[in-house]
């Protein structure tokens, strides 16, 4: 019996231990640092192990993947490399649905060497993205076509009738991560010249995807890397972005000019309320009138409806911050998942819509590809099944020996992407093609 070690108890790791539990019957060891997240999803199933792990138990956490057949990493992105030299050392593959990191990339060689595979980036976005550019791309190339523009798009955002707060988000994944990544500056090519983007949030757009609606859409990490992992020619338009509902932007664009963007240094914030945070953060002398302040402060009208989404946030209330001590951000986080996660019974939605644009020698075409999927009211959120199922999925070929490449991989790889996304179609996760002739 196989036997898969998952790190990490997180939002989305449900759908995979459910997978390879009752669909593959595998054995699972699922660590994680509260055993009772561990617990609850193993569920008593035979073949399952929940054990607890703390981050820096290395003797334990080698130990457990000495025994593994298969390693997928669900942990935080800066314990990834020590999770990969431990994975080479014992000779497993490994499995990881985040970005590749430079120190991850440093590793190719050696794992090359040691003939195995560390497989990242196969999640929703980044994942599903990847492998449905792939498909078109490879489409397009194999009718003697090339490709000049790709704009990619992932998006976790409540269905119509859940969206019901006035940021139009709520979370579906690490509120943390998200932080994280609103801090990251970005940059894309326009016609193979480079475009960088230090702040992701005042460089915003509307996006119409047929059938779904209009969409603000910002710029999501630096792309230019994915022309060579594409195959795509040096002179191209390569864009990645981030799907939310009109008005976020702007939104968190404040938020981060307050300051509550800020995920650094470590205070405490002992007999503070909300407001006075707030009010220190703009160097104003009283929280009186406070709102007023904030609006001189960003240079919005007191009405603006930026104005009114803090407010309703509670950052102008008397409330004592409930974070003790952490970041400013750790604040935010703490006022935003209080008002911004579902309810039972509400459903979140994924999008993954591309749009590449081909060249013929006959004619050039613009080819879009959109998933759109709504979590189970009560069961697994769109998001977690995304994210888990194309994982899991691509862990079942790996264990079967059914992909030859080697190395740091990503699921561009036709062996793996072909695969996992005719399984995915299964699980209702299908992209919906259209092609516009455009001359």
């Amino acid at each position: 019996m196989k036997k898969v070690l998952v790190l990490g108890a997180g939002l989305v790791t449900k759908p995979m231990i459910d997978y390879y539990l009752d669909t593959c019957g595998y054995e699972v060891v699922l660590a994680s640092r509260t055993v009772a997240k561990c617990e609850r999803m193993i569920a008593g199933r035979a073949g399952g192990r929940a054990l607890a792990l703390l981050a820096d138990d290395t003797v334990f956490l080698e130990g457990l993947i000495q025994e593994a057949d298969l390693v997928v990493c669900l942990i935080p992105r800066n314990y990834h490399t020590e999770v990969a030299e431990l994975c080479i050392k014992h000779r497993k593959n490994m499995i990881t649905t985040d970005f590749e990191t430079p120190e991850m990339r440093a590793l190719n060689e050696r794992v090359r060497a040691a003939d195995l595979i560390i497989l990242n980036e196969i999640g929703e976005d980044p994942g599903l993205d990847h492998m449905g550019a792939m498909e078109a791309i490879d489409a397009v190339k194999a009718e003697g076509g090339r490709v000049t523009s790709l704009a990619s798009y992932g998006a976790g955002i409540p269905s119509r009738e859940a969206n019901t707060n006035p940021f139009g988000y709520k979370f579906s994944w690490s509120p943390h991560g998200l932080i994280m990544s609103a801090n990251m500056p970005a940059a894309y090519l326009q016609e193979g010249k480079s475009v960088e983007v230090p702040q992701i949030f005042d460089h915003h757009s509307l996006v119409d995807v047929e059938g779904l609606g209009t969409f603000e859409a910002y710029p999501n990490r630096d792309c230019r890397g994915y022309v060579e992992k594409f195959g795509l020619d040096p002179g191209v338009s390569i864009y990645r972005g981030l799907f939310r509902y009109v008005g976020y932007c702007n939104t968190m664009l404040n938020l981060k000019k307050l300051g509550l963007l800020e995920a650094g240094e470590l205070e405490s914030f002992a007999g503070k309320t909300n407001a006075g945070l707030v009010a220190e953060l703009i160097g104003a002398d009283t929280a009186i009138n406070l709102k007023q302040q904030v609006a001189d402060h960003l240079g919005l009208k007191l009405n603006d409806d930026v104005m009114e989404r803090l407010d309703w946030l509670g950052l102008f209330r008397e409330d004592a911050v409930a974070v003790e001590r952490g970041s400013r951000s750790d604040v935010l986080v703490d006022l935003m998942v209080k008002k911004l996660s579902y309810l039972p019974g509400e459903r979140d939605w994924i999008i993954v819509h591309n749009e590449v644009i081909a060249e013929f020698p006959d004619r050039r075409e613009k080819r879009c590809s959109t998933m759109a999927v709504e979590g189970i009211p009560h069961g697994d959120t769109a998001m977690s099944r995304a994210v888990a199922l194309p994982a899991a999925i691509a862990g079942r070929l790996l264990l079967e020996g059914r992909v030859s490449a080697r190395g740091v991989i990503m699921p561009t790889e036709k062996e793996i992407y072909e695969t996992v996304l005719a399984e995915m179609k299964t699980f209702g996760f299908e992209f919906i093609k259209r092609v516009q002739r455009l001359s």
